[in-house]
């Protein structure tokens, strides 16, 4: 978790230090994940009455949050955001429930357009890098359940948000392009009614919606009064 808030911080910097001080503006963000997507497929005991067939997992909620910066070219933007995320899954076995999980951070470049106050569209590319292991619940070929898979992928996004004085409502699109080797898999049959299994798909996809907060604006000047010679928003 040190390493995670050294790097996000160290992230900020940057967005600070590369971006022009005219139109640029600096905040934080968090919310909800809806995720979906991963695949197993196993081939059940048909003497039990479980024939097996693709298991499609059903959707969980996880949390996302972290910083972003802003730099705004006329009615374009371009916007760089550090993300902290959690994804999570349950697979619907015939006895039971397994959740599949993993933890990354995500660094999405976005390019944008202001359609009509308040209003935004964007879209772009983004790099995310996994903390810790994708582990498979109950999962007994690997150790701990730790399924084998890429540590780092790219992926899309999509979305709009709106602007309302200093917050922000986003809501956004992920989709990943992880690749996807199918990987065998052993869940016992007194708990799973399955023996052997196939993780055909181990990506997950996102739909995220979050709130945002603006902590620095290069264009906000408080107005200074006459008064008291103090400042207000």
């Amino acid at each position: 978790m040190r390493k995670t808030f050294t790097f996000l911080s160290f992230l900020l910097f940057s967005i600070t230090t590369s971006f022009a001080q005219q139109d640029l503006i600096i905040g934080v963000k968090a919310g909800v994940n809806y995720v979906f997507g991963a695949e197993i497929e196993t081939q059940g005991v048909p003497a039990t009455g479980f024939n097996g067939g693709t298991l499609d997992s059903e959707f969980k909620e996880g949390f996302h949050g972290g910083m972003y910066g802003q730099k705004s070219f006329g009615k374009f933007f371009l916007r760089l955001e550090g993300l902290y995320n959690t994804a999570k899954v349950d697979f619907a076995f015939d006895k039971r429930f397994a959740s599949y999980s993993y933890d990354k951070i995500s660094v999405p470049v976005l390019i944008g357009y202001h359609i009509y106050e308040p209003f935004d569209l964007y879209v772009g590319p983004g790099l995310s890098m996994m903390v810790g292991d994708a582990v498979l619940e109950y999962e007994e070929s690997f150790e701990g359940g730790v399924i084998p898979t890429d540590k780092s992928y790219l992926s899309a996004n999509i979305g709009a948000k709106a602007h309302f004085g200093r917050f922000e409502i986003d809501l956004r699109y992920e989709h990943n392009f992880k690749s996807s080797e199918e990987t065998p898999v052993l869940l016992d049959y007194t708990s799973f009614g399955g023996i052997n299994s196939v993780f055909k798909n181990k990506r997950f996809n996102q739909l995220m919606l979050s709130v945002s907060f603006i902590l620095f604006d290069s264009n906000y000047r408080p107005k200074k009064t006459k008064s008291r010679g103090c400042y207000f928003n």
